[in-house]
Parts: C-alpha cells; structure tokens; sequence
C-alpha cells in the first residue's frame, strides 16, 4: 500500500498541510493548555501552541507561516478582535522565525531529524526550548505593558518578575521540551500515517533485549496507580498519597522506564503522563495560604523531572546502541570485514544440531591466486 502521487506532491506545500494543520491542531491544544488563579492574577502551567509553531516551522521551513497565521486568526480573532491577534501573530512569528534561523545556522546539516539524538542536544534545548520560552515571555510581557494586548494583563500582574512570571517561565519550558517532540511525532504521522510503522520498528530497538512482557506489565501496572492517585480528588479521608508526594515517586519509576524501554516509548509515554498530571494539578495541590509558594514549586518539578526522564532515555538508548555496535564488531575480522572463529562459535552455538567439516587441498591456495580456479563443492545433509 502506498500514498496518492498527488498528495506526495503537494503535502509540502504552503497550500497544502502547513496551511490546515496549524488550524486543527490549535482548538485540540486549547483544551490541553492548563491555567492557575494565584493572587496576582491567572498563570500557565504548560502550554502547548508555542511548540506547535516551532514544529512546523522546523519541519515545513517558510511554508508553515501562512498557515500558522491562519491558524492564529481562526482561533483568536473572535476572542481578542483585530489589532490584539495581530500583535499576538506578530509575536509568533517574531518568536518562531528568529528560533529557526538560529537553529538552521548553527546546525546546517541533519538538523530535522528525529528527537533523540544526542549530537542535537545542546542545540534543540536552547534554539527549541530556552531561547524561544524566553523571548515568548518577553515580548508577551511587554506586549502586555504596553496595551497590545490588554486581555492579557491578568497574566502579567503588578511587577514583571514575581512568582507568576516565574511559573508562567517553567510552563513555556516545559511545554516546549515536551511539546516540540509531540508535535514532531503529530506533523510525521499526518504528513505520512505509514511512519507510524517505521517507528514502531524503531521503538523495538531501542527496548532492552532483557526486558520481559511480565516486567512490562508490572512497569505500566505501577505508572496506571500513581496516575490514578494523582488523578483522585482531595477529601477529608486523603492521605499523603493524595498529594504531590506522589508526583515525586513518579520520577524513579519513569527513570526506570527510561534506561529499560528507550527514548522513543518513554518521550510519548512522558507526555501523556505529564498531560494528565498537570491537568489534574487540583486534585494534589490543596489551596491554603503557601498555595503559591508550593504551586511554584510544582512547577519547577514538571521541568526538572521531564528534563531528567528525556535525558536519561537518550543517554541510556545511546548506550545501548553503542553496546549493540561493539558487540557486532567482535564478530567481524578488522582486516578482511568477514565472519571471525566467534562468528563461527556463535552460528554453531545457535545450531547445536550442526556439524562442522574442514577440508584441507594442498596447492589450493597457490592455483586460486595465480590462474582464478574456483572450486566446487557439493554435499548433503543427513538428520539424525
């Protein structure tokens, strides 16, 4: 089964998905995007469309800024009017354009590759990450100052650096070190939903070749009851579990899923999990006088334990993959790149019903180097 020829040619252009995507996945991420009410007005706590828009910039180049505008417009004009989108819009692009040009300067070659590589690390995490959650805040914080965007100034408050700022920071980062993965995953399925299969086959690989189904099952039985802890309202009958000590032990069980099932499971696996727990941040955080104080707190946990989870997948998936190339190339003869005696031992290890026959032709060795002749040789093989 392959893909319409038509649709090949025109997936790519600026008419075609990047103009529609934006459109579609926007109203999707409204309702996964988490808002907070502290004392000095309404905060994030992860926000989504932000990555979106670096995704598609990085993955169709020029060609997603039409439909990134688009996507702005359909869903902000009826909300903000006019003049507010198009200063949201033009902080966007601002945002998204200076990251992608930085991004393709200082990684000219290979630099829309899967997420997961570790040449890329350094280079994702600030053009991906740091540098467009900063910009993001300070454009959108003078934007705000300066009455662009007067339906925003509940998310500024009085001064530009207090603890609002600071959690809507962490929520950026997060949804950027989280979101831009996702969103790559999202653009590669739609773009070409047979991916789905290549990366399943990469998803494979990257597992433990030790890992067994009943550890798996233990794994993801574990992960479904501290969710389900996290996800349970808080009642007069709650204990400490009810509460975001129970986020803290999400952190040993999802490193453990890193260095056992690989960066490809983990990243996705990650998401959701963090998704669900932030969107479900009521039911753990309890509203007393320190509530901003412990939601800042939070906040800063969603980062460091998804930096922490991500980064340990990778390093732990790297390892393996140069493990697995070391192993490979002790069975390989350094000088003529065929099969060594471990080979040998191995083939014969894995077929114990094998025998093995050595013939030796005196004057062989001489006749085949100076005149060509080859040698034929026919046998049989008997079952016992």
């Amino acid at each position: 089964m392959k893909l319409n020829a038509t649709y090949i040619k025109i997936r790519d252009k600026w008419w075609g998905l990047p103009l529609f995507l934006p459109s579609l996945i926007l109203p999707i991420f409204a309702h996964i995007n988490t808002f907070a009410h502290i004392s000095s007005g309404e905060v994030f706590l992860f926000y989504l469309p932000l990555a979106l828009m670096i995704s598609m910039m990085m993955f169709f180049s020029w060609a997603a800024l039409p439909g990134i505008t688009l996507g702005i417009f359909v869903r902000k004009y009826a909300e903000l009017g006019f003049y507010e989108t198009l200063s949201l819009t033009a902080n966007f692009i601002i945002i998204i354009i200076l990251c992608w040009g930085g991004y393709r300067v200082f990684t000219p070659r290979r630099n829309n590759v899967s997420h997961g590589d570790t040449r890329l690390i350094s280079q994702r995490i600030f053009w991906q990450i740091v540098f467009p959650a900063t910009l993001f805040l300070i454009l959108f914080q003078f934007a705000a100052f300066v009455g662009l965007l007067a339906s925003r100034e509940n998310l500024v408050g009085v001064m530009p650096f207090n603890l609002g700022t600071l959690i809507n920071y962490q929520a950026l980062l997060v949804g950027n070190l989280i979101g831009v993965p996702l969103c790559y995953f999202i653009i590669r399925v739609v773009r070409n939903p047979f991916y789905l299969r290549s990366y399943y086959s990469q998803l494979k690989q990257q597992v433990d070749a030790k890992v067994t189904k009943k550890e798996f099952a233990l794994w993801l039985l574990a992960l479904g009851a501290l969710l389900l802890l996290l996800c349970m309202p808080l009642n007069e009958k709650s204990t400490i579990f009810s509460t975001n000590y129970t986020l803290s032990l999400l952190l040993p069980l999802m490193m453990w899923g890193a260095m056992r099932y690989g960066y490809k499971l983990i990243s996705l696996l990650w998401a959701v999990v963090l998704m669900i727990s932030i969107h479900s941040y009521q039911n753990y955080i309890p509203i007393y006088p320190g509530y901003t104080t412990q939601l800042t707190i939070t906040s800063s946990s969603y980062l460091v334990f998804s930096f922490i989870v991500n980064y340990m997948a990778v390093l732990a998936t790297r390892q393996r993959a140069v493990v697995r190339r070391i192993q490979r190339l002790a069975y390989v003869d350094p000088v003529v790149h065929l099969p060594n005696v471990r080979a040998l031992n191995r083939a014969l290890r894995d077929a114990p019903w094998s025998a093995l026959c050595y013939l030796r032709i005196p004057g062989m060795e001489m006749l085949v180097k100076n005149y060509g002749i080859m040698l034929r040789i026919q046998y049989e093989v008997y079952w016992q």
